[in-house]
């Protein structure tokens, strides 16, 4: 069954004299499918809300930046959260510790020390939710929770030795905590804010993983033998984050597809959009694939060049790059442009429609930590003198939905 999906005419023609009106300003309704099984399956040709970057739109509000010296300033940090108001906390490392910053940028209290008593902290990942704030403490095995005052409230046993992000709380207030579940798979353990471990869900399966292209690097010296397996520079990726309504959105890098799955293995939803192939250079391909093969010790530089071939870097930047979801659900989607950097960002609403395009506030944002919050995002960055600052921005929707 086929259905063409329509946005109200009213609320049509508002967004087209929003955005000065004219053909060149058409928007595009999706095309939505039922799939045998019951899968929606959302087909997107263009922008359904704005027609090029004449959107939602992200404007600086605050730079941290304390002075040197001073209690706030910033260090090694590992994790930054945003909260509803503005508010920002950053989990600094060597020593670890909070640092909380009002919604205006200023310093207002630290939050933990590192050790492992009660309270005390050594390495992970924030998350918050309304004045709950969270780290996942994998360095200690636990959650240790705090108020966004500074009030410690309880520590719980979690699993170990996992540290990637994004470390979510969902509407209903379960933590999805990674780690390691049955047969030793990669799994989310939900636990409840009382410490009490509501299930465990398996993470979806990493999508063709079998045919990456993996470099086999061997290094004899003398009597011992050092193996590695590594992946080709610029592998199609599989990516996926839990959603605050416990949904799962999950993407693949090989293609502008995503999936809302209700669990690792029942899919709810599909949403795609199109993505015109930019094409690597050859001399971008020679610098991929010298910076991939370069490496102090000499013995292990041979070894990758032996292992390494040019065929195996691709002639095309892979269709998108980054994925992150904000505090309403919406999925956002890092495009490349010619040299592969973040170029626009695409969001999509939580039934998968393309909403339009919205250009990058930061162009470090996915290479460094950022937290994304309803309609705040806060973005680790440098100054010029190489030290951390924190830039946030505001989400501005202007008259578009």
């Amino acid at each position: 069954m086929r259905s063409v999906v329509h946005w109200p005419t009213l609320f049509t023609l508002l967004t087209l004299a929003a955005c000065g009106g004219g053909a060149d300003t058409a928007l595009n309704p999706p095309i939505v499918d039922t799939l045998p099984g019951g899968i929606v399956h959302v087909r997107n040709t263009g922008p359904t809300a704005w027609r090029d970057t004449s959107g939602w739109r992200w404007t600086p509000a605050t730079v941290i930046k304390p002075a040197e010296g001073s209690p706030g300033e910033l260090g090694d940090i590992a994790s930054v959260v945003i909260g509803e108001d503005g508010s920002v906390y950053a989990l600094q490392q060597g020593p670890a510790v909070i640092k909380a910053f009002g919604h205006d940028g200023t310093f207002v209290r630290t939050i933990g020390k590192e050790g492992d008593g009660p309270g005390e902290l050594r390495r992970g990942f924030l998350s918050i939710r309304g004045d709950t704030l969270l780290i996942q403490d994998a360095g200690n095995s636990r959650l240790t929770i705090f108020r966004t005052d500074g009030v410690l409230l309880r520590t719980v046993t979690s699993p170990c030795c996992f540290y990637w992000p994004p470390f979510v709380i969902d509407s209903v207030g379960r933590a999805w905590v990674p780690g390691r579940g049955a047969n030793n798979s990669s799994s989310w353990f939900r636990v409840r804010m009382d410490g009490s471990t509501v299930d465990t869900m398996a993470m979806p399966p990493m999508k063709d993983f079998s045919k990456q292209k993996m470099w086999n690097v061997t290094v004899a010296r003398g009597n011992d033998r050092m193996q590695m397996i590594m992946p080709a520079p610029m592998q199609p990726a599989t990516i996926f984050s839990p959603r605050v309504d416990g949904m799962i959105v999950a993407g693949y890098t090989g293609r502008y597809r995503f999936a809302i799955l209700r669990t690792s293995t029942d899919t709810a939803r599909i949403f795609d959009a199109d993505a015109a192939p930019i094409a690597i250079t050859e001399a971008q391909r020679d610098t991929i694939f010298a910076n991939a093969t370069a490496n102090r010790d000499e013995a292990v530089h041979k070894a990758l060049l032996a292992s390494a071939h040019m065929d195996d870097i691709p002639r095309t930047w892979p269709p998108w790059l980054h994925m992150a979801l904000d505090g309403q659900g919406y999925l956002w989607v890092a495009l490349p442009g010619d040299a592969g950097e973040v170029s626009r960002l695409q969001v999509f609403d939580r039934e998968g429609r393309l909403l339009g395009n919205v250009p990058p506030p930061s162009p470090k944002m996915f290479d460094l930590p950022t937290a994304w919050g309803r309609d705040r995002i806060a973005v680790l960055d440098e100054d010029t003198d190489g030290r951390p600052v924190i830039r946030t921005f505001r989400l501005t929707r202007g008259d578009t939905p």
